[in-house]
């Protein structure tokens, strides 16, 4: 079988011959002594590799960086570069339904995150109370709303998070949907472990009219004291066109979404299960159709793992 970048297109590699050559400058020469034989110093190795980081963080769902970086780390000995092949070979097998090259995708990269994974965070581990690698990288953040408010844009310098968890929001909500870097997220948490600082009506109204949620899939907005007036201001929504998930279990309303039934066995949707409760159907019948409130019949997996996103 193929190794997990040979069935991927391999990026082009501008600095490949920059990187080929490199030595090691000895201490107290001149600058023009300190120049290996490509006319290169050993500080390049350090600037090529934030060039390439740059250009995943710039480009978050691309993986054309991600392997342009793999080829560099590969150059240096990295494991890092493996690392990133392996993550991104997984998402590829979640997406064929290779279940079998998924879990062998999946051991491989996590020996590897235990073993180096912390020098693999440029420091987002430190800003935030939890961060996953997905296709290599630091994809996913859990942090306080405050804190994320105070961070953000360090946060989306050092990482190219495409899935944000976020507790405590509460009235901060304006504020944080005021973020135009927001355009990167996939998946979008509102946490409220507390049950203090529920978003309410008003918070999901804001969610409904930003204007930098296009690319979102999947929302999480149980347990905010949500009620009918966030709920349809969700439903009329055109600025959210690739919603297909939504929890809103725990609002004050009868939950629309489609409710099913697992097979004990194997913990799949069992398809005759699946039924749409009255209010779902209330809402389609006054706003036309709502892809979120049929995740269980039109999602491979409820709800979709980041990977698959």
């Amino acid at each position: 079988m193929e190794s997990p970048s040979a069935d991927a297109p391999r990026a082009r590699r501008p600095l490949a011959r920059a990187i080929e050559g490199l030595v090691e400058a000895p201490a107290g020469r001149s600058h023009a002594s300190r120049l290996g034989r490509n006319g290169y110093t050993a500080r390049v190795i350090d600037a090529d590799r934030k060039q390439l980081y740059d250009a995943v963080v710039a480009a978050p769902h691309d993986d054309a960086p991600r392997l342009a970086m793999a080829d560099y780390l590969d150059r240096q000995g990295d494991p890092w570069g493996t690392f990133i092949r392996a993550q991104l070979a997984l998402t590829r097998a979640l997406h064929s339904g290779a279940r079998d090259e998924a879990s062998r995708y999946r051991d491989e990269a996590e020996q590897l995150r235990r073993q180096h994974g912390n020098a693999w965070t440029n420091g987002v581990d430190a800003l935030v109370s939890l961060c996953k690698f997905n296709r290599g990288f630091v994809e996913k953040v859990t942090v306080d709303a405050q804190r994320y408010v105070e961070r953000a844009d360090e946060l989306i310098r050092r990482a190219p998070f495409r899935h944000l968890v976020l507790s405590e929001v509460g009235d901060l909500s304006g504020v944080i949907l005021q973020n135009p870097r927001l355009s990167q997220l996939v998946s979008l948490y509102i946490g409220n472990t507390s049950g203090q600082h529920p978003i309410g009506d008003v918070g999901l109204i804001a969610i409904a009219a930003s204007p930098y949620l296009r690319g979102l899939k999947v929302l999480e907005v149980s347990s905010q004291d949500i009620g009918l007036p966030g709920l349809e201001a969700l439903c009329a929504s055109k600025a959210l066109p690739s919603l297909v998930d939504v929890n809103l279990v725990g609002n004050r309303f009868e939950n629309p979404i489609e409710q099913y039934s697992e097979d004990w066995a194997t913990g799949s949707i069992v398809p005759e299960s699946v039924r749409l409760p009255p209010l779902g159907h209330e809402l389609e019948k006054k706003f036309g159709d709502l892809p979120w409130l049929h995740a269980a019949s039109r999602l491979q997996n409820v709800p979709p793992a980041t990977e698959e996103l």
